[in-house]
């Protein structure tokens, strides 16, 4: 199925309000009919939720911010769904928010990344060393050691339960 067919499939029986609200979304941003699903699932979901139209959703601050910014198609599309999917799942945005204040309180410096798996399912975090010597190595583990012995990473996992 197209965009458009799934388009008009799935807003046939929307207010015009609703389907010219989301047809604007899909003509600035152009997303592949597989994420255009996921919007109207999601549009559909947080409508429901909050006892609104999809046009009230699609109004919302964040989702304005997103649709106006700069660059490709893609990477607007990229940070427009991930605005629309912190509507959807304002609780899972939360923690991850927290989970990435823990990782910037830790003060590990851009030597580790660590991150959350996706969706904060499955509680397995992935860490990451870069280092350009052996000094640098060395640097970086006795910071994530000091942090395992303050029990600073205990946190991490707590948010992942």
């Amino acid at each position: 199925m197209t965009r458009d067919e799934l388009l008009a499939a799935r807003t046939a029986a929307w207010p015009e309000a609703d389907r010219t609200a989301v047809a604007e979304v899909v003509a600035a941003l152009r997303p592949s009919p597989r994420h255009l699903a996921d919007v109207l699932d999601w549009l559909d979901d947080i409508a429901a939720r909050d006892g609104t139209r999809a046009a009230a959703v699609l109004a919302a601050p964040t989702l304005r911010a997103a649709l106006a910014a700069r660059g490709s198609a893609p990477d607007r599309l990229k940070r427009w769904k991930e605005a629309l999917r912190r509507l959807r799942y304002p609780r899972l945005a939360a923690r991850e928010g927290e989970f990435g204040a823990a990782v910037r309180a830790l003060d590990l410096g851009r030597a580790v990344t660590i991150v959350p798996p996706a969706g904060l399912e499955g509680g397995t975090l992935s860490v990451t060393i870069r280092a350009a010597s052996a000094d640098e190595l060395a640097a970086a583990l006795d910071r994530l050691e000091q942090c395992r012995r303050a029990g600073a990473l205990v946190r991490l996992f707590d948010l992942l339960a």
